[in-house]
């Protein structure tokens, strides 16, 4: 039985080795974020654009939180304090969501072309 159970685990996948071979850093890297084969000013770039989701995205969630609960606190009666929770919660995801699409945005402007194309620049020298 164990030796079954590892054989399932020894055999690489299918799709696989279709890839060729991939280096560790290819095997183990992030995906789709963070590639291997950055650039520094590319990479600085990626690191800056998600440190801005996260800064901008807790300070947006600090005050959306503050003003939902002065806001379900000036309701008087509990029917609606109850109703107003969910519509609260919901209304946060449309700034939340401009806020990550527009981050995206600035990160692919100032992404040099030649790293969103999956191509790098050949110095002549």
């Amino acid at each position: 039985m164990t030796q079954k159970i590892l054989s399932w685990f020894a055999q690489p996948l299918p799709q696989a080795e279709s890839l060729g071979h991939r280096t560790i850093a290819q095997r183990f890297a992030i995906p789709h974020d963070f590639p291997p084969n950055l650039s520094l000013p590319e990479a600085l770039i990626r690191v800056a654009g998600a440190m801005a989701r996260i800064l901008l995205g807790s300070l947006l969630f600090a005050v959306w939180g503050v003003w939902s609960a002065r806001t379900w606190d000036a309701i008087t009666g509990n029917f609606l304090r109850a109703a107003a929770i969910l519509p609260l919660a919901l209304l946060f995801l449309v700034p939340f969501t401009a806020l990550m699409a527009g981050i995206s945005a600035v990160v692919k402007a100032v992404t040099p072309k030649a790293a969103l194309n999956g191509t790098k620049k050949v110095v002549e020298t």
